[in-house]
């Protein structure tokens, strides 16, 4: 891929959320404007504990997907509606009609994380059962929960049958950075013309009522100065914060449409900006611990922007950092290493004190994010962020009000434990 405008750049023609916010969900792109501009936070449940929930009325599943027979629905799971949620937003942003079947041919690709929590509830039963005393209207019962609800291929499966799409169809998992990837896969498929329309959701899912002893486990397991991760129930999360202690999980999924140049103006369409390249890379461990500097994000920046862009051109960066002090210290010597003298003053801002920690949708998170703030020529600033750490490297935009700035280059960054970094250099729509 290259800089050069061309019928086959690959532009985000549409959004959909289904995230944390305000009534229990964000949904439309300016309801996501909103709470990342104003650096919102929607981490704190009424029982006092930290985590990103979304809430999921069926009723509301029911009247904006009356094709989902009854007996169907009530076998989903809430991730389930979720990645069915995000896509029908992404689609009325971008003006497709699904049930047209403006989307039969569209590649759909899928991130998880894949969180233990729906394998657990769902396959545990399934071995429990009784199989002398258990009818078989409930036997078929937990027999379809275990395949909609124990495989990573469980959003892609319930999207690909609501679509009815015939074309290419798989899900990807390298943890956070996994839907980062995956907008990588979409664009070099829409530039060699193996698509027109590539749609990429990312989803991911936890049940906080399990958090508690996951977090109780991770404490007791600090024996040495090693740097941790850490999650965290009675406090929020604040990255880039002097009091950063770790991270807050967050639920959700979220869906971005990638369309070639040439399909979107065919049908009078815009976007809100185009892909130039993802790299992805790792650093040469042998095991899950930090790369603690960031030797594999720093590879794969490089790497995205060789040929397209230096780094002087980079007008701001979309970061990945959680909150927790070992990804915060390792995002310091990223950006140093990429902008030297320069990254005092260079904008480095992420969302997940809004939203939490999701997982597989954190890249669309980001690339939506920094779209927008293309669009709005305005920098959102990192929510819960207002002591700025003395190791940051960088203008991480602490408070609530967005910072103006005219964008024309960013890279958006995801890592994971294991050392598995992807980078995405984007740019507007018109470059």
């Amino acid at each position: 891929m290259s800089t050069a405008r061309g019928p086959r750049d690959a532009l985000v023609t549409g959004m959909g959320f289904c995230l944390p916010g305000p009534d229990g969900m964000t949904a439309t792109t300016q309801q996501f404007w909103d709470v990342i501009a104003g650096g919102k936070s929607f981490l704190k449940q009424d029982d006092g504990c930290y985590f990103g929930n979304v809430s999921i009325v069926e009723k509301d599943i029911q009247e904006k997907l009356p094709e989902i027979p009854e007996r169907y629905l009530e076998k989903y799971s809430d991730l389930h509606f979720y990645g069915l949620l995000a896509l029908l937003e992404a689609c009325a942003d971008a003006g497709f009609d699904w049930r047209a079947g403006d989307l039969t041919d569209a590649a759909l690709l899928v991130a998880r994380n894949g969180s233990a929590d729906l394998v657990l509830d769902s396959y545990l039963p399934v071995l429990l059962a009784d199989t002398e005393r258990t009818t078989p209207q409930q036997a078929r019962a937990l027999l379809f929960r275990n395949v909609l609800n124990a495989v990573l291929s469980d959003v892609e499966a319930t999207q690909a049958g609501l679509l009815r799409t015939t074309g290419p169809s798989y899900t990807l998992s390298c943890g956070c950075a996994s839907s980062s990837v995956l907008l990588g896969n979409a664009a070099r498929m829409i530039v060699a013309g193996e698509a027109d329309i590539v749609l990429v959701t990312g989803a991911d899912y936890w049940r906080y009522d399990r958090l508690r002893q996951y977090a109780a486990l991770e404490e007791r397991s600090v024996t040495s100065l090693e740097p941790q991760t850490a999650t965290l129930v009675d406090e929020p999360m604040r990255p880039y914060d002097e009091r950063a202690a770790g991270l807050n999980y967050g639920n959700g999924a979220v869906t971005m449409i990638v369309e070639s140049r040439e399909h979107a103006e065919r049908r009078g369409r815009g976007g809100y900006g185009r892909i130039f390249g993802q790299s992805t890379s790792r650093n040469a461990q042998s095991n899950l611990a930090i790369d603690g500097k960031g030797t594999a994000a720093v590879r794969a920046a490089r790497l995205c922007m060789e040929g397209r862009v230096t780094p002087d051109e980079i007008d701001y960066v979309n970061g990945g950092a959680t909150g927790d002090r070992a990804f915060n210290a390792m995002e310091a010597e990223i950006i140093s290493t990429l902008f030297g003298e320069r990254s005092a003053g260079l904008p480095v801002t992420v969302q997940e004190g809004c939203f939490g920690h999701s997982g597989a949708p954190l890249g669309n998170i980001g690339v939506a994010a920094t779209l927008l703030m293309m669009n709005h020529g305005q920098v959102a600033p990192t929510a819960n962020c207002e002591i700025p750490a003395a190791l940051c490297t960088f203008d991480p935009v602490p408070g609530h009000r967005t910072a103006p700035l005219r964008i024309e280059r960013a890279l958006s960054l995801n890592y994971t434990i294991g050392s598995v970094a992807s980078a995405i250099l984007l740019g507007g729509a018109d470059a």
